[in-house]
């Protein structure tokens, strides 16, 4: 009987590395990991404009590794040999991360020079060799062809005699970001890697993502003995070291640490609430009279519990005949809470903590989500923001099912997936049954994994409980002592009876009303009462809008000086410094320069850079002046003329033309002039971004025409641009708060504030004035903005 071996085509290194790694990123990662296992303490990973690299000062690899691991598909030494010879745990398993390489591009280089103390270098008879560093090339297009198979695909491999690893980086890579983050380092031995003709679109707004993955790819600590860069050749500046974002502006922490016999240490950690501001009567409840809700308890800040895997999941143990519980091992985990905002009057009720909005939903957006870290590295895609995978542990399934609000005396509050963020800590060695998709892109799904879940769903319910049972007794405090206001609630919904109970009288043609007159005062004051509230509340949401608007003003008045300073700093500095080169060499000696490398080129680029951030500041301090926001006497042709001088430079690089015609009448206007710029900005701003939406438009035109009539003062706005959208159904609803169709090329999402329009209209409406869309002949965007001539003077 004959034996006969099977074979493995070629193809088959494809589908194991380009098509079973999921992304591009996730193939970067796994390189990084290499760096890291090979304990190197750091890894650079560069964006050049045209390859991909990735470099560490690691132990490298000799002719042996290279032969017998790097090239050897599936090998399992990390699964055997689990620690580094520093001592870290290997965050590889597969055996299959270097076929990353051909994920990201088709061609691949890589330099490597070993550490002689670590590994000997022998060849494939196992003699000695007088090679320090090796040369090793692939093209990944070779293992494509009929009938091939993997062992006629061949690498190239040159040996080298001598090489200065620090060296050969400085002259061949030749960028001066990586020159400084190598400078302090010996870097006796590493590797680089380098790849080529790259499959994906490497711009800067996927560089962008990249750096965003990588914040979250090792868990935030103080020291660490591993650094990751990520450089640009596109954004020298940009980028940089990347780190992990410790929270420390939070509502609710929680701590857990668990051990190998199923033991839980539990701290809750309260942030939420002021101290200051807590009525001392609160701890006279009977609640607040026990462990852990005594005064002493809020003052300690955090509180703490012990309990099992078993006590958090009651029942299971008896139906454990898998001893899951066992199977699961030790891991720790720190989870975050973190309201996005609050209502004024909840400060009051429930004594919470003031924060900054903005900051904490930036944060969240950022870093939210519970994160999954094995031996020091992410494992993805658990809570990866924008994945389907955010939201893993089903917070959201719960608080579907539960929908109670946090003062309900049900105690049934669940927290939002938004509102949370963490990571679980686990190990290979004390998880051994938590296993790796082949794809790198999570865990293996098995019984072990989901009591897990649920284990970490039972430990976040003790946060749940305690702050539920926090805000239910504050709320029932506040009613308590706020007799009144829960008096002026029951008026409201009295109120509110009363108009239903008349709309039912209304509709009942059998209704006899026998008291007509007192039955209509009613119903007068009830809507007169409804209109107020819905008016107070109106005017209170549109008081939030502009405080956030305004909150750019004020940082730019704060450094009106400074900014000033840098204005004039800018204006001439570029040709000054012509001036000094062209006396030690003038152009002529680099007219056969290449542009990239002449020096008054460089130059010129950067004076264009100058003259746009010049322009900026002249926007931004032209804004903040004190005399905007004074009502004033504001001669209409003068203002147009300025602000058509403002705009000059920004719509002349853009070829945009802005007409103005005013009527033959010299006429002025009692007005804020910050009024007319917010309104004329926004529009004039709106109309850039539409030319430069548009392909085929060289004729770009504003043109702004005042003129009057008997009672009012005029400006008709137009552009030739695209106009208004076509899938915008209404257009009066540009007129609406946070309507926008500013959209992210990459992504559909929303780009624009979609305050501009509202501010145009808010703005005149406060004048008593009106706005009217218009509709040029020949296409276009077009408004009509009328100011009543109460507004000018003499009236």
């Amino acid at each position: 009987m004959a034996k006969i071996p099977f074979r493995v085509s070629a193809r088959t290194a494809r589908l194991i590395g380009r098509e079973n790694i999921a992304s591009s990123k996730g193939a970067i990662i796994e390189l990084v990991k290499n760096a890291y296992d090979a304990d190197s303490p750091l890894c650079i990973v560069y964006f050049s404009l045209d390859s991909l690299y990735i470099i560490d000062a690691g132990e490298g690899m000799t002719q042996d590794i290279i032969a017998n691991h790097w090239m050897t598909i599936g090998t399992n030494n990390k699964e055997t040999d689990y620690f580094t010879k520093s001592g870290r745990v290997k965050a590889g398993a597969k055996g299959i991360g270097r076929f990353a390489l051909d994920k990201l591009g088709s061609q691949c280089e890589m330099i490597t020079k070993f550490n002689p103390l670590v590994n000997k270098d022998i060849d494939d008879q196992e003699n000695s060799t007088k090679y320090e560093a090796y040369h090793w090339n692939v093209d990944w297009n070779d293992f494509e062809g009929e009938f091939k198979t993997i062992d006629k695909v061949e690498a190239d491999l040159i040996g080298y005699d001598h090489l200065d690893l620090k060296q050969y980086i400085i002259e061949n890579i030749r960028n001066d970001k990586i020159n400084e983050i190598i400078e302090e380092l010996a870097f006796a031995h590493g590797t680089i890697i380098q790849i080529f003709a790259l499959r994906d679109n490497w711009e800067d707004y996927f560089i962008d993502q990249l750096y965003s993955d990588l914040e979250v790819l090792i868990p935030p600590k103080e020291h660490s003995n591993f650094k990751l860069y990520l450089v640009s050749e596109q954004e020298q500046d940009k980028y940089g070291e990347v780190f992990g974002s410790v929270c420390d502006d939070y509502d609710y922490k929680l701590v857990a640490k668990t051990d190998d016999s199923q033991n839980i240490s539990i701290q809750i950690f309260r942030n939420e609430y002021d101290m200051e501001t807590i009525n001392p009567k609160l701890f006279e409840r009977s609640l607040f009279k026990n462990f852990p809700y005594r005064i002493e308890d809020f003052q300690r800040g955090f509180w703490s519990l012990e309990t099992t895997f078993s006590q958090l999941l009651p029942g299971y143990k008896e139906i454990d005949k898998e001893n899951i519980f066992g199977q699961i091992g030790a891991f720790n985990f720190t989870f975050y809470f973190m309201k996005k905002s609050y209502m004024t009057p909840d400060l009051e009720k429930y004594f919470y903590n003031k924060f900054n909005s903005n900051e904490r939903k930036d944060w969240l957006n950022k870093f939210g989500g519970i994160k999954l870290f094995r031996d020091e590295f992410r494992v993805r895609p658990y809570g990866e923001v924008k994945d389907s995978a955010f939201d893993w542990l089903g917070l959201g399934t719960r608080k579907t099912k539960s929908p109670a609000p946090t003062m309900h005396a049900s105690g049934g509050w669940k927290v939002e997936p938004d509102n949370v963020a963490g990571g679980i800590n686990i190990s290979r060695i004390a998880n051994i049954n938590f296993q790796d998709k082949s794809s790198r892109e999570g865990l293996q799904e098995s019984e072990v994994f989901r009591v897990f879940q649920n284990i970490i769903l039972k430990i976040i319910g003790k946060f749940e409980e305690d702050r539920a049972k926090i805000a239910r007794e504050m709320f029932l405090f506040y009613d308590d002592i706020n007799a009144d206001t829960i008096n002026r609630k029951q008026a409201d919904e009295l109120a509110k009876k009363i108009l239903e109970e008349n709309a039912k009288k209304q509709n009942d043609p059998t209704t006899i009303n026998l008291n007509i007159n007192n039955d209509n005062e009613k119903v007068i004051l009830a809507k007169s009462l409804r209109d107020k509230e819905e008016e107070i509340e109106k005017l209170e949401d549109e008081q939030k809008m502009l405080r956030g608007l305004a909150s750019s003003g004020i940082v730019v008045a704060s450094f009106a000086h400074e900014l000033g300073g840098l204005k004039d700093v800018l204006k001439g500095r570029i040709d000054s410094l012509k001036g000094l080169i062209s006396k030690k060499a003038p152009p002529e000696v680099f007219n056969d320069t290449p542009d990239f490398l002449n020096p008054f080129v460089l130059l010129e680029d950067m004076k264009k850079q100058d003259n746009k951030l010049q322009n900026w500041l002249n926007f931004s301090l032209a804004s903040a002046r004190k005399d905007k926001r004074k009502r004033k006497k504001i001669y209409v042709q003068s203002y147009l003329t300025s602000l058509k001088n403002t705009w000059n430079l920004t719509l002349t690089n853009r070829q945009i033309d802005l007409d103005i015609e005013c009527g033959l009448e010299e006429i002025d206007m009692r007005v804020f002039e910050i009024d007319l710029d917010s309104i004329f900005n926004n529009l004039i701003v709106n109309s850039i971004d539409s030319f430069m939406i548009q392909k085929n438009n060289t004729d770009r035109k504003i043109e702004i025409k005042q003129f009057d009539s008997e009672k009012e003062i005029i400006f008709d706005y137009f552009d030739n641009g695209l106009g208004l959208s076509t899938d915008i159904v209404k257009h009066q609803d540009i007129f609406e708060p946070l309507f926008t169709t500013k959209r992210n090329r990459h992504t559909g999402e929303e780009t624009g504030t979609g305050l501009g329009m509202w501010l145009v209209k808010t703005i005149i409406k406060e004048y008593d004035g009106s706005v009217q869309l218009l509709y040029p002949q020949h296409g276009g965007f077009g408004i009509r903005l009328i100011f009543l001539k109460k507004y000018k003077r003499g009236f």
